[in-house]
């Protein structure tokens, strides 16, 4: 076993199955685990990882999921798993607590706090037991872990940014897809990449770490070309298939059609959902100046908007929005207006991605700047204009030809904002009808995917079905 993993490692070539092959699965899947960096308040990755759920469901009742992800228990109440922490931070058994009376607990904190204290006075030293102690989490961790993949039949990585260190580095999610990539390998239990997107990473170490994640991997495929462009960079793997993010898939509700019209008297309800872009709080990159500046942007044209007697809708796609959410109306705060005039959706967290989607689906248009809080708009026909904090928002505004309506963060004015707007507001009904058309396309494609990686039909019928198909209105509006 060693031998064939250093092999498939020193090759630089993937070890991935000829994807002309009848079924990727070499046994029947009734156990799979679904790998995500989900952290409760991300509706993006809530919509992957439901659409997965119900698309495999479908598929194979007798399927049994396990959610591994860094809020295990919001993800067995959300998604009704069995969940396992995804990193060795979040324990897999809390330690035991403490027993007797307060005052000998008492007794006990005021000592921990002596030799903190004590070990500030002493850096090397502090440092050495925090990395002891870390290592010595990580191998509990590997070891729960790997005592789990031991009862799997499949590891999947279900879409989203998944090849990614901006939020962690190098130790936080590229050694996750490391770590678990290896024990799929060690159990022969197929590691597979569905989907994915391809973020940031600029570190030697992080491309190492998911260069090896990528060659052990059983299938592999991009939402997006510029992710598997990306990706060439680091694994020589051409033949890799890009098929739409997996938000695509998800089942949708019974909702209202878009409404093509204008109203008589030209108002609209327009969704804002704002992003907390550099802010200090929360980012990653802290830049007050940049966050100011853009919270700055976004309020003048909140102020436009409301001058021309538009509703809004705020609404978040992921918990740190929130506070620029809340930035945002203090600075419009004093402005006079209806009650009416400005509403908001619940938070992310207490959000279902049905009650999501029936809340924006009032909106005419939206403004959004995070992936999901664009895609999960085009999923129901909602044109978008979309103010971009990454490529990966522009990837996407391409792959449904609507880049005349994507505008980038950092250069952005209010000015060059209203002109958009307005050409957005005129193309309406063009818009929803290709837009209607584009999720109707990514989903037949990504039932396409289920089916062959799953081995319900062979790919020369996935072919021939594929090219009967012709691009039509969603399932559900």
């Amino acid at each position: 076993m060693a031998d064939t993993f250093q092999a498939s490692i020193s090759r630089g070539t993937e070890p991935a199955r000829d994807h002309s092959s009848d079924s990727f699965m070499s046994r029947p899947v009734r156990r799979l685990a679904l790998l995500s960096p989900w952290a409760g308040g991300n509706l993006g990755n809530s919509a992957i990882l439901s659409s997965v759920i119900l698309n495999l469901s479908r598929r194979i009742p007798s399927i049994e999921f396990v959610g591994v992800t860094l809020s295990d228990e919001q993800a067995r109440r959300r998604f009704g798993i069995e969940t396992f922490p995804l990193a060795a931070a979040y324990r897999v058994h809390p330690a035991p607590s403490i027993n007797g009376s307060s005052e000998t607990r008492g007794e006990q904190n005021h000592a921990r706090a002596r030799i903190k204290q004590w070990l500030k006075r002493i850096p090397l030293l502090a440092n050495l037991l925090r990395a002891a102690r870390t290592i010595r989490q990580e191998i509990t961790h590997i070891l729960a872990a790997a005592q789990l993949v031991r009862t799997l039949d499949c590891v999947l990585i279900p879409g989203g940014g998944a090849l990614d260190e901006f939020w962690g580095g190098p130790w936080g999610h590229p050694w996750n897809l490391l770590k678990w990539s290896i024990l799929s390998r060690i159990y022969h239990v197929p590691f597979i990449f569905l989907s994915v997107g391809k973020c940031s990473l600029e570190r030697r170490t992080s491309r190492f770490f998911v260069r090896i994640a990528l060659k052990l991997a059983a299938y592999r495929s991009y939402r997006e070309s510029d992710s598997k462009n990306a990706v060439q960079a680091l694994i020589n793997a051409p033949n890799d298939p890009v098929v739409p993010d997996l938000a695509f898939s998800y089942p949708l509700p019974l909702i209202r059609a878009p409404r093509n019209d204008t109203p008589r008297n030209g108002r609209l309800l327009v969704g804002i959902s704002p992003i907390a872009y550099c802010d200090p709080r929360v980012w990653p990159l802290k830049d007050e100046q940049r966050y100011n500046a853009y919270v700055r942007q976004l309020t003048e044209i909140v102020k436009w908007l409301l001058k021309e007697g538009h509703q809004l809708l705020f609404f978040a796609t992921d918990s740190p929005d929130l506070e620029t959410i809340k930035d945002i109306l203090a600075a419009v705060a004093d402005i006079p207006k209806d009650s009416n005039t400005i509403l908001t959706l619940c938070g992310p967290v207490e959000q279902s991605i049905n009650g999501h989607l029936h809340g924006i689906a009032e909106a005419d248009l939206i403004v959004a700047s995070r992936l999901h809080g664009v895609i999960l708009s085009h999923l129901i026909a909602l044109p978008v204009l979309a103010i971009s904090f990454d490529p990966k928002v522009d990837a996407h505004m391409r792959s449904v030809n609507q880049m005349d309506y994507c505008m980038d963060i950092n250069t952005f004015t209010p000015d060059a904002f209203m002109e958009r707007f307005e050409a957005l507001k005129a193309a309406r009904p063009r818009e929803t009808m290709r837009l209607h058309s584009a999720a109707q396309a990514f989903c037949q494609q990504l039932d396409v995917q289920y089916d062959r990686i799953f081995g319900l039909v062979k790919p020369a019928d996935i072919m021939r079905e594929a090219s009967r198909h012709t691009p039509m209105l969603p399932r559900a509006i």
